[in-house]
């Protein structure tokens, strides 16, 4: 089948993750038109429909569910054969994709990939940022060979994490708000303010909703974004506060960030890679870099409040 190819199956697969057309084209940073040609030239070629459209996406169909279980074995032998091949070179060529969540690509990642890079000009780092449940799919299916991800969620099978660094959660408000001049405050304390949420899913709020669960404590969210930066404006707008990472905030005036002091808001990043496989040399280094610049930190993980 000449259209039967890894690019369309890779195309594919982030459809199936995404359930939309428009998303899976941002990702794979493609028109939409050229998403949907290659749904279609696929259905053609298999002569089956993969995907039930709908008014706000798109959902697979029997078929489309069975060819996503055989796409993930297929990335997996082709990720195997790298591998194998790998391991006649030394690993100072070749690619290492990594895919991660906003807080790493914010606060660590930028740093450790540029030296990285300095000493291995000739791998290419191929980095995507995701929101930590695309990091756990691309992973699954082989799209990508490092994770990066928030140690609190739970892992799909076939992973495996290696913890790797902290942040700290704090509280941004604006600078006028009373409770800015403390030196931290309780999660509870925030209550009865305005909340400036980030996207449902992502991994903080995942973890702000379980703690607020497990507190008896109310968030009212007032708007959701989708990125650091829009929070800090709408903060420094006055329309609320927002929980985030200290490391992500820059200097600004108008907003100040205050420590939350539940154990909780000190949380983990792991290293995400699969189980099974070999890795390839390329990856191999880049993981052996990770780990030394973060000087072989290993801390235990925080239980969440409800456990």
């Amino acid at each position: 089948m000449s259209r039967f190819d890894l690019t369309t199956l890779r195309i594919f697969v982030a459809v199936y993750n995404l359930k939309s057309l428009t998303r899976a084209a941002e990702q794979e940073h493609i028109a939409s038109s050229a998403v949907s040609k290659r749904i279609n030239d696929l259905e053609t070629e298999l002569d089956v429909q993969l995907f039930y459209r709908h008014p706000r996406g798109v959902s697979a169909t029997p078929a489309g569910e069975a060819l996503a279980v055989h796409a993930r074995v297929l990335f997996e032998r082709v990720n195997e054969m790298a591998a194998d091949l790998s391991t006649y070179a030394s690993g100072s060529r070749g690619e290492v994709r990594i895919h991660a969540h906003s807080s790493a690509m914010h606060q660590f990642l930028p740093c450790e990939i540029a030296s990285f890079t300095r000493l291995y000009p000739e791998i290419r780092v191929i980095l995507r940022e995701e929101t930590t449940p695309n990091v756990f799919h691309s992973m699954q299916d082989g799209i990508a060979d490092i994770g990066v991800v928030a140690g609190h969620m739970s892992l799909p099978a076939g992973l495996s994490a290696i913890a790797w660094r902290e942040d700290q959660l704090i509280a941004l408000l604006p600078a006028s708000d009373p409770l800015a001049s403390c030196a931290s405050v309780p999660f509870s304390a925030l209550s009865k303010r305005s909340f400036i949420s980030l996207e449902t899913g992502s991994s903080l709020q995942v973890l702000l909703s379980k703690a607020a669960e497990a507190q008896g404590v109310t968030i009212d969210p007032l708007l959701e974004v989708t990125t650091f930066g829009s929070a800090i404006e709408m903060a420094a707008a006055g329309l609320g506060f927002a929980i985030m990472p200290g490391g992500v905030v820059p200097d600004d005036p108008r907003v100040l960030c205050v420590p939350l002091e539940d154990a909780w808001a000190r949380r983990t990043l792991s290293l995400c890679i699969r189980s099974s496989g070999r890795l390839n040399a390329a990856v191999r280094l880049m993981l052996r870099h990770l780990s030394s610049e973060a000087e072989t930190y290993r801390p235990e993980r925080t239980p969440l409040p409800n456990e």
